[in-house]
C-alpha cells in the first residue's frame, strides 16, 4: 500500500504549520543521540507529525502530548519501551515498529528483549515494575481492561500514577497506530530495521 498523504516540507508550510513542524525539527527530539527522528531525510516530517500539520489546532496538542509520553513520565524509559512495543507489534504498526526498536535500544532494551516483546514472551526482565507493565499492558491490549486481581497487583507495583500513565500511554499509541494504518505511513525503506 502506498503513503495516502504527501510528506510536507517546511516551505510550503503555513506559520501555523512552521511552528509545529520546528518542535519535531529541534530540541530532544532532534539532539544528537536521539533514538530517532521524526525529520525526513528529504524533507519534512515522517511519521505521525507529518498529519498532524494537516490540522494544527489538533497537532499543536498531539506534539504536547506525544513529547509528555516521551519524555515527562514517572515510568522509567525500559518500561515505557516494553509497553509501546508490545502495542506495536499487537497493531502490527511498522512505523510505530521501526521507531520503537531504536528507542527501546536506547532505553537499554536488548534485540533479544526486543524479539520476546514481538512473541509475547516475556523476556528476564530487570525489576518488578518492568514485568509488571508486560503483564498489565498485555491484559489492556487483549481486553481493554483489567480484572480486580490484575489491577490489584499492578497498583501494589506500579502505584496508581504509573499505573495511569501506562494507560494514557497505550491510548496515545493505539490513537498513533490507527493513524498510521489509515493513512498508510511506513518507516522510510532505508532505515527499516
Amino acid at each position: 500500500m502506498t503513503e495516502r498523504l504527501a510528506r510536507l516540507t517546511r516551505d510550503t508550510l503555513t506559520p501555523e504549520q512552521v511552528e509545529i513542524y520546528d518542535r519535531f525539527a529541534t530540541g530532544k527530539r532532534a539532539a544528537p543521540g536521539a533514538a530517532f527522528s521524526l525529520v525526513h531525510p528529504e524533507g519534512g516530517l515522517m511519521g505521525p507529525p507529518n498529519g498532524w500539520l494537516l490540522s494544527p489546532p489538533l497537532g499543536r496538542v498531539l506534539e504536547k502530548i506525544g513529547y509528555a509520553v516521551r519524555y515527562e513520565l514517572e515510568l522509567s524509559d525500559r518500561a515505557r519501551e516494553i509497553a509501546i512495543l508490545l502495542h506495536a507489534f499487537h497493531r502490527e504498526s511498522p512505523f510505530e515498529i521501526y521507531a520503537h526498536r531504536q528507542a527501546g535500544r536506547a532505553a537499554g532494551l536488548t534485540d533479544a528483549e526486543i524479539d520476546g516483546l514481538a512473541t509475547r514472551t516475556e523476556p528476564d526482565f530487570r525489576s518488578d515494575d518492568e514485568r509488571t507493565v508486560f503483564a498489565t499492558t498485555l491484559a489492556i491490549i487483549d481486553r481493554k481492561t483489567l480484572d480486580d486481581a490484575e489491577y490489584a497487583a499492578a497498583v501494589a507495583v506500579l502505584g496508581e500514577r504509573d499505573l495511569f500513565e501506562l494507560v494514557v500511554l497505550l491510548g496515545y499509541y493505539d490513537f498513533v497506530a490507527t493513524q498510521l494504518a489509515v493513512f498508510a505511513v511506513t518507516p522510510p525503506v532505508e532505515q527499516v530495521t
